[in-house]
Formats: C-alpha cells, sequence, structure tokens
C-alpha cells in the first residue's frame, strides 16, 4: 500500500494531494486534500526553521456541489515545482546562412538528455450548470527550462568543409548542448532550442557549422 501511495504522490503529470503553490513564483504554499471526486481541501501552509505546519482551522472546500465561492474565482490553479530529467530530440533544426552554403532545415537523427526547473500547473476550472451547480474539470500544464547534451549525425563532404580540396563524404558523429524551453502534455514535452553542433573527429576544425547557433523544435520523454 506505502509502495502504490509513493508511486502516485511522485506522477508529477497527476494532480495528487500535496503541497503546491498558489502563484508561479511565489513561496506561500498550501496542502491540498482530495476529499471525494468532486471536492478538495486547502490548507495553508507556514513554514518553520523546525517544521512544517499546515493550518486546519484556515481550511477552504472547493466543490462542485457549492452555490457560490468565497472568492468569486472560477478557476483555481496550483503549482508544484520540480527537477526536470527527459529525453530529447530535436527532429528540425533550422542552420543559418554561412560561408557560401544558404539556410538549411535538418532532419538528421540526434538525441540528448535534458535536464532543468519545471513547474507543472493544475488548473480546476468550475463552470455554472442549469441548476446553479458547478461542474469540475482539471487541466494539467508542465513548463520547463534548462540544457541537454547528446550526439547527432552530420552529413560531411566538401560543400561544408572550408577546404573544398578535402574530398570526402560521410555521415559524421556530432555533440549537440544547447539550452530549451518545453511545455508538457503528459509525459510527451516539445518546444524550442539554442544551440550548437561539435563535430568530433579530425575535420572539425575544417567543418563550416562547427560551434555555430542553431534554433530547433524538440521532441522529448519525461522520465523523472
Amino acid at each position: 500500500m506505502s509502495g502504490c501511495i509513493i508511486l502516485r504522490e511522485n506522477a508529477k503529470y497527476n494532480f495528487n494531494d500535496g503541497i503546491y503553490r498558489t502563484h508561479q513564483f511565489s513561496k506561500e504554499k498550501v496542502y491540498v486534500l482530495h476529499v471525494d471526486e468532486d471536492t478538495i481541501a486547502v490548507f495553508p501552509v507556514l513554514t518553520f526553521p523546525d517544521s512544517t505546519a499546515i493550518l486546519t482551522k484556515k481550511r477552504v472546500n472547493y466543490t462542485s456541489m457549492q452555490r457560490k465561492f468565497k472568492d468569486n474565482k472560477m478557476i483555481h490553479t496550483f503549482y508544484k515545482p520540480s527537477f526536470d530529467v527527459d529525453l530529447l530530440t530535436i527532429p528540425l533544426k533550422f542552420r543559418p546562412a554561412t560561408f557560401d552554403v544558404p539556410n538549411q532545415l535538418i532532419t538528421t537523427f540526434n538525441g540528448a538528455v535534458f535536464g532543468g526547473y519545471r513547474i507543472d500547473a493544475y488548473s480546476l476550472h468550475y463552470n455554472r450548470t442549469p441548476i446553479n451547480t458547478y461542474k469540475q474539470t482539471t487541466r494539467h500544464t508542465g513548463y520547463s527550462a534548462g540544457v541537454y547534451a547528446g550526439l547527432g549525425n552530420s552529413i560531411i563532404n566538401p560543400w561544408v568543409l572550408k577546404n573544398p580540396n578535402i574530398n570526402v563524404e560521410y555521415e559524421g558523429v556530432t555533440l549537440v548542448t544547447g539550452i530549451s524551453a518545453n511545455v508538457a502534455a503528459d509525459k510527451i514535452t516539445f518546444g524550442l532550442s539554442f544551440g550548437f553542433d561539435h563535430l568530433l573527429d579530425k575535420y572539425s576544425s575544417e567543418w563550416i557549422y562547427q560551434g555555430k547557433p542553431c534554433v530547433g523544435f524538440t521532441l522529448g520523454l519525461d522520465l523523472y
């Protein structure tokens, strides 16, 4: 039973019982308790040097059966920050023109590990029904920003080498690094990246894209 509870609480894509923030970057915290399918209880939380206290006397209930909300808000959003680890790929990458080669849209293979700061937002929407009650729906969105590093490949030929007299043509292995900002829908993430490619062989100093910036579209899978 305890193992099931731990798994449930660690699933960031579920709105479970636990401590949340009431604003995206504030330190004000509340404890959310799911009383039943349609009702949550929200308790203010105070943090002391030696412990954390939950104020039970200031409990607020939000339920689809109530006639009126005390704060008159139809949307209540709770935020949970965490450290994020994803498997990331960049299926589309834009490289600006350099030397005599025009702008390029690259679709070569690459894979990376992403690590960064993530905030999960859980929004409770209450829509009034004709019988003067509320229909409750929960929407979850995750936002993350951080760094990534991994491996990719790139076609190497005389057109992308500074010295056109080097007559080679092969798929070179590259180190891909950069920063990325992502939006998550459950376990799947997508977003934009700004990064750099580094060829990992003897022609690295001749490669026209060595260390040059590029912009990409990211697609990832949340691991932690």
